[in-house]
């Protein structure tokens, strides 16, 4: 009570235009106090779970849909010490559901002890790269060589991590991604990281942060136990958790160094649901206006120009929207309804210009067969998309393209949303098959039209005109002795409607993956 009388009175004081009557000693008092408050109950920086292993996701969203998990699970990374908080390992459970549960502990156990150093290895060849990337974190260049060191010590955890490529499709052949170093004030993670990133409940593609591109070097805030209020006012939001980052793009595109800008507040009021708030914008870079008044604009999501701002302080680029997911059961089948939505475009202070995915889901076990997951998403990345506001309102040319960032909400290459970039329409049906053992099964079948409408357009990193597009991906995970095998192959096949033109592709890949102590 003394601090927060201490801070009343700091703050009377200066409406009162008398802060001089403070003495020094008050003054260094209350900001020990502070400080003292900020970071009292210091919890321990462990490692991340790692968007990218479909698996190890399907186990944790399973058990949190159980009640054994309460934490949030659909902002990745996850916090391991967020997870495994407070799991409820005294439920009724089913045989299947107490197997993933052992999955999880044991994934848990594997990511290291507090005080323990860690060594992990990666090697990957592919032919023909699978371009169209789902959550599962499948090889992006032909030929990948990768080691990395961890470590987590009380309050701090680091992975150290370098990666060769050959044949680059941004020309870095050594690259930093999956390294990072956390530190945790309070109940509080600030990192420095270079992680892959998925926001949101869809499995084949997020539409605002996804691990399509190439992680995004960024300074991160994020909320490291999830544990709801305890006032009474905001405890029915749940078990709740905040992401604030700040990264820097790419020097070579149409504005160099562009600042990226994310935020996200997820919730979970009660065990069936979850839903998210996200934000991301693009500001700054060089040649263009960076002060604080670019960044309270954009925080206040004064975007567009008018009288009192000129195009060279335009804020930038920004997107911001929703995702929902609501799990329940009928007659014992459980099963689970998601959405996302996301705006291209800002008026009177709200998102507009919105495109969308849908998904539903369910799950189970079998005796001899292991675990199941089973989806079906439809997104559609068109602006003011046609079952929204019909098709003659319909816009065109709009998602991830911007007229003063001109090389659009990407990062080398690559939309740092939907994996299918702007204008696509494309269903997808998925069947995922985890054993006992861990190993696992995933078949995703995708069909449906790539930048299918307007002139053809450049920046679209999947198709630069109307393509029709089909595709059959088959992915397989075995544990062994000598570590983790993932295998796969797909059959993509791609008609432009503009030349006729006609493109099947088969693409393999092969990686080994391997971590001790």
């Amino acid at each position: 009570m003394g601090q927060i009388a201490a801070a009343q009175h700091l703050l009377l004081c200066f409406r009162a235009k008398s802060c001089r009557r403070i003495k020094i000693n008050k003054l260094r008092r209350l900001l020990t106090a502070t400080l003292s408050l900020f970071l009292t109950g210091a919890a321990l920086a462990g490692p991340w779970v790692d968007a990218g292993d479909e698996r190890l996701r399907s186990d944790i969203q399973l058990l949190a849909d159980a009640g054994v998990i309460k934490g949030i699970v659909t902002a990745w990374p996850l916090s391991w010490a967020d997870v495994m908080h407070d799991i409820d390992t005294d439920r009724d459970l089913t045989p299947w559901q107490s197997t993933a549960l052992a999955r999880v502990q044991a994934a848990a156990d594997a990511a290291g002890a507090n005080g323990t150093v860690r060594y992990t290895g990666h090697v990957s060849v592919a032919h023909s790269p699978v371009q169209i990337r789902g959550f599962a974190d499948t090889p992006r260049e032909n030929a990948e060589v990768a080691g990395g060191i961890e470590y987590a010590s009380g309050r701090y955890a680091a992975r150290l991590q370098a990666t060769w490529v050959s044949n680059p499709d941004d020309d870095k052949r050594v690259r930093p991604d999956g390294s990072y170093a956390t530190v945790s004030l309070g109940n509080w993670l600030l990192s420095a990281t270079a992680q892959d990133q998925w926001w949101g409940p869809g499995w084949n593609s997020s539409l605002i942060v996804s691990s399509n591109a190439r992680p995004v070097p960024s300074i991160s805030l994020d909320r490291n136990l999830t544990t709801p209020f305890e006032t009474k006012w905001l405890s029915w939001l749940g078990h709740w958790g905040l992401s604030i980052q700040v990264g820097q793009l790419e020097s070579d595109r149409a504005v160099p160094d562009t600042v990226l800008f994310k935020m996200r507040l997820t919730a979970r009021p009660t065990q069936n649901l979850e839903f998210g708030l996200s934000r991301a914008a693009q500001l700054c870079g060089e040649g263009r206006s960076c002060g604080w008044d670019i960044w309270r604009r954009m925080l206040q999501g004064k975007d567009n120009r008018d009288d009192e701002l000129s195009g060279r302080d335009e804020p930038g680029n920004q997107l911001a929207g929703f995702d929902v997911r609501w799990s329940s059961d009928i007659r014992d089948v459980p099963f689970a309804t998601y959405t996302q939505w996301i705006g291209e475009d800002e008026a009177g202070g709200f998102p507009s210009k919105w495109f969308a995915l849908f998904g539903a889901e369910t799950w189970g076990g079998h005796d001899t067969l292991g675990t199941y997951r089973m989806f079906f998403e439809w997104s559609d990345t068109m602006c003011r998309f046609a079952l929204y506001k019909g098709s003659e309102n319909a816009e065109p040319d709009c998602t991830y393209n911007n007229a003063v960032y001109e090389s659009g909400y990407r990062y080398r290459g690559r939309s740092l949303g939907s994996t299918f970039d702007n204008d696509a329409s494309v269903y997808s049906l998925g069947t995922m098959l985890t054993k006992d053992n861990g190993n696992s099964w995933l078949m995703n079948i995708r069909y449906g039209k790539l930048n299918r409408k307007g002139d053809p357009d450049p920046g679209n990193t999947v198709a630069a005109d109307k393509t029709d597009y089909r595709e059959v991906l088959l992915t397989h995970r075995r544990n062994t002795r000598l570590g983790e095998v993932h295998l796969g192959a797909s059959y993509d096949s791609r008609k432009n409607t503009v030349t006729s033109e006609k493109d099947d592709d088969v693409r393999l890949f092969l990686e080994w993956r391997k971590a001790t102590r």
